[in-house]
């Protein structure tokens, strides 16, 4: 596994989460509990979904934030599918992207960090990606350092010739660094599963590359999948040892695009056994794309309390 070193910590947390602890979130046991949710019109409204509650917990645009911050990590919005480029000199050095090599850390991130995660006090290009109209929103250099009350953002125009920083007096928070405010937006903690758009290595008709796809990214929760059908996935087999801190176990492939149909496709015995937040154990599935009107970015998923 390529995460060893985060995994016992989450591992504890989830077991740690078992025991009683004041607010906690007792779920109503419910048995095919189906729900349907709108991506919007350009598939990339992201809809926060808690299983401990039963619903959708808030809905946002993915313009809306640039990072996300919190006791244990910093990650790009990769509802945005931004990039980032390590810069390993001083800021004056700074002149250009000539050289620099941007990943969306999806895949490629470093071995030692999840997915889309930053290393604190580093120094990367960030490219802002697209808008909804597929327009670039810019570039910027951007290094976050951990301060006794928050986060120290500093950041650089490229070419300028001295930095400045913004001061979070908080310790999870969402961080819009172009107009400079925080959101309030379920923490990583507060969220099971999280739709909407981000981009992934995939391969078509024999070509990989990094495609925009629609998906599910996990928050701090652990998850594994079953190729069996959903019935069959019981209390009795789930294993400690299969859940994966990987974010995008679920991700997008529940569903395959049919060239023939010119449709979406549901992929069969396909479920996923996750531990949620407060430590109770869900089995999942998805039986739609589509909405009774037949348009797609309408995710159908069923779940259960195991």
């Amino acid at each position: 596994m390529r995460y060893s070193n985060k995994l016992t910590y989450l591992l504890v947390l989830s077991l740690a989460a078992c025991f009683p602890k004041e607010d906690a979130i007792t779920p109503t046991p419910r048995v095919n509990k189906s729900v349907e949710l709108d991506a919007g019109e350009y598939k990339n409204t992201v809809a926060f979904y808690s299983l401990d509650e039963s619903k959708v917990i808030a809905e946002a645009s993915p313009m809306d934030w640039d990072f996300y911050v919190d006791e244990n990590v910093i990650r790009l919005n990769y509802f945005r599918s931004m990039r980032v480029a390590r810069f390993d000199d001083t800021w004056d050095k700074l002149e250009d992207t000539a050289g620099l090599t941007f990943r969306y850390l999806t895949y490629d991130h470093e071995e030692t960090l999840t997915q889309w995660e930053l290393i604190e006090n580093q120094i990367y290009v960030v490219d802002y990606g697209m808008d909804n109209s597929f327009a670039p929103i810019g570039l910027t250099s951007v290094r976050f350092e951990r301060t006794a009350d928050g986060v120290k953002i500093w950041h650089n125009a490229i070419g300028s010739d001295f930095e400045v920083f913004e001061d979070v007096n908080q310790s999870s928070f969402y961080y819009n660094l172009r107009e400079k405010n925080v959101l309030d937006l379920p923490t990583e903690r507060e969220y099971d599963i999280a739709f909407g758009k981000y981009t992934d290595l995939v391969t078509v008709d024999n070509i990989t590359q990094d495609y925009l796809i629609y998906g599910v990214i996990q928050g701090k929760t652990l998850c594994y999948e079953e190729e069996i059908p959903f019935e069959d996935v019981q209390e009795d087999r789930f294993d400690l040892i299969l859940p994966t801190t990987d974010k995008d176990v679920i991700g997008w492939d529940w569903k395959n695009f049919n060239l023939a149909s010119g449709g979406y496709e549901i992929v069969t015995n396909k479920t996923y056994v996750i531990a949620s937040n407060a430590g109770f154990i869900y089995k999942l599935r998805f039986v739609n794309f589509y909405n009774s009107s037949g348009k797609s970015g309408h995710p159908t998923f069923e779940w259960e309390l195991m």
